[in-house]
């Protein structure tokens, strides 16, 4: 039986949470007023946050003694501790916000507002227009966050130079409303984006003046790593998860060289890797369109092989990274659909590579299979349709401020699909498999790098060429891959963790329930509940289950 109090206090605390955070309205999917508004750029939305979240705790444990919630309520009430506990982490442990001197997070809701057809474009353009005119604020506080600290030097690196691929976004943002919106709205448009890309300017020189005193260390450290992953309820503390990826790491290298040989018996893995690598597309446009027309193939597939639940009406797009995301974003990421929109759409970036040479290393067409999988059909935008069908408070989890708490579900999830959609037999082939064992490798590299880099027993530059020895990756790829972890601790390790923690619990779930296991009814309950860690997701949906 559910609890219409506990709906009630819900509802007022998203509104007033939203006032505090319009950023994450427009990520959920909630429009309007808050597409106008940014958030405050200093300390004082963290820390209204918090209070908000404590004031909502307390409530909520309340009427969780005092009335009968259904499941997804009790599930709420233990996702809403769990929340204020990273958050505390978060502002007292390892106080990410004010260490990392990246402001381009405006970019990225401009981004989305420009990508996603949610609303007219005329009023898209006006509620972007009000956001560029209040950067220039947003950067002014957002600078008052590292008075009296010093910054990490490779963070401050990054930052500086995703701040400056920002005018070239605004200036695409005027270039695209030509002709789509009338000459006031425009030109209110343009004078906006002249404002805010002196304000830029002037960032950039701030974060340059940030580099005398910036520091090499930016290490977690030991005690503080395996609080946060106490925290995440993995079930391991980071010496058994390093051991675990170390002990991957073998395992799948060695089922790489048994496939080479498969493959072309005598000649080694490397000519098997370079077989695979020059069955791919000429060009990057090519590579791109590749992608889309996998994914839809993928998406045929899931439906014809009832391997899952589907939205019909759902739409992905493909397009390529914008340049200020692509020095965060080597190879791909994909844009989750919103909560509360009507159609569930979302982007999947792809990065061009900086050396084109490198264009079939990750796009040729076996590693284009795994990328529709995982990132795709039935894994990360499949995933996210799914669960926005639950409640909007199971998503206090997915974002960075709660320190990756559910990317293990999230992560793990897609990387689990990538060998279920094999084992079905989609595209089974073996250069399919050789780009599957790549994926792994890659991913074991992340535990044992992510571990290392927070730990503070490793630095950047030596676990980067330690990863184009291990994974054959480009090398300007990787070292933006391993400086993303370095600011992202905790993160890079769930994709490999993630799947061990799902392969388990689907053998625990079918030994529970034995002829009665339904393996979709599985992959739809785990997708659906895919935003929560993985202690509260396993939780739910063995109720779920009946198990």
């Amino acid at each position: 039986m559910s609890s219409a109090a506990f709906d009630g206090l819900s509802e007022e605390t998203l509104r007033k949470l939203l006032e505090i955070n319009p950023d994450s309205a427009t990520a959920l999917g909630l429009h309007d007023p808050y597409d106008f508004k940014l958030p405050d750029g200093g300390k004082r939305r963290f820390v209204e946050t918090m209070d908000l979240m404590k004031a909502w705790s307390k409530k909520a444990r309340a009427l969780a003694r005092s009335e009968d919630l259904d499941r997804d309520q009790s599930t709420s009430v233990k996702c809403i501790d769990l929340s204020l506990k990273f958050l505390e982490f978060q502002m007292k442990d390892y106080p990410l916000w004010k260490m990392i001197p990246d402001p381009t997070d405006p970019g990225n809701l401009l981004f989305i507002m420009v990508s996603r057809d949610y609303a007219p474009y005329e009023w898209r353009a006006k509620a972007m227009a009000s956001r560029i005119e209040a950067m220039p604020t947003y950067m002014e506080q957002f600078r008052t966050r590292f008075k009296g600290s010093r910054v990490v030097k490779v963070w401050t690196e990054m930052s500086i130079e995703a701040t400056e691929q920002m005018p070239a976004f605004l200036q695409f943002i005027v270039d695209s409303s030509k002709g789509r919106v009338d000459d006031a709205i425009l030109n209110i448009l343009k004078r906006n984006v002249e404002r805010a890309e002196e304000s830029i300017k002037e960032q950039v020189e701030w974060l340059r003046s940030l580099m005398d005193g910036a520091v090499e260390d930016f290490a977690m450290g030991r005690k503080a790593f395996e609080k946060l992953l106490r925290l995440r309820g993995l079930g391991m503390d980071s010496d058994q998860i390093l051991a675990l990826g170390e002990k991957y790491l073998r395992d799948f290298k060695d089922q790489r060289v048994r496939l080479s040989e498969k493959m072309l018996p005598g000649k080694g893995l490397e000519a098997a890797m370079h077989a695979v690598q020059s069955r791919a597309p000429r060009t990057f446009d090519d590579g791109l369109k590749a992608t889309a027309d996998e994914m839809e193939k993928a998406k045929r597939y899931i439906a014809e092989h009832d391997i899952a639940t589907l939205d019909p009406a759902a739409k992905l797009h493909v397009i390529e990274t914008p340049a200020f995301m692509a020095p965060l974003l080597p190879y791909a990421a994909m844009f989750m659909s919103s909560k509360f929109d009507k159609v569930q759409e979302g982007i999947y970036l792809v990065t061009r590579p900086k050396d084109l040479r490198n264009l079939s290393k990750h796009l040729n067409y076996a590693a284009i299979i795994n990328t529709a999988v995982h990132e795709a059909y039935p894994g990360h935008f499949h995933q996210s349709v799914l669960a926005n069908h639950k409640t909007w408070i199971f998503q206090l989890m997915s974002g960075g401020d709660a320190m990756w708490a559910g990317a293990e579900t999230v992560e793990g999830w897609a990387h689990y699909c990538e060998k279920m959609m094999f084992d079905h037999g989609y595209e089974a082939t073996d250069d399919a498999e050789m780009e599957m064992f790549n994926g792994a490798i890659w991913r074991a590299c992340r535990i044992i790098a992510d571990v290392k880099l927070a730990r503070g027993e490793a630095k950047v530059p030596e676990l980067v060429d330690w990863m184009v020895k291990e994974t054959g990756m480009a090398k300007d790829a990787t070292d933006a891959e391993v400086k993303r972890y370095s600011r992202t601790p905790g993160q890079a390790l769930s994709y490999m963790i993630g799947r061990h923690l799902i392969i388990g619990f689907r053998e625990e779930a079918e030994k529970k329930l034995g002829q009665a296991f339904d393996e979709k009814r599985f992959h739809d309950s785990v997708a659906s509940y895919g935003y929560l860690p993985y202690p509260l997701m396993r939780e739910a949906v063995l109720a779920e289950l009946g198990a």
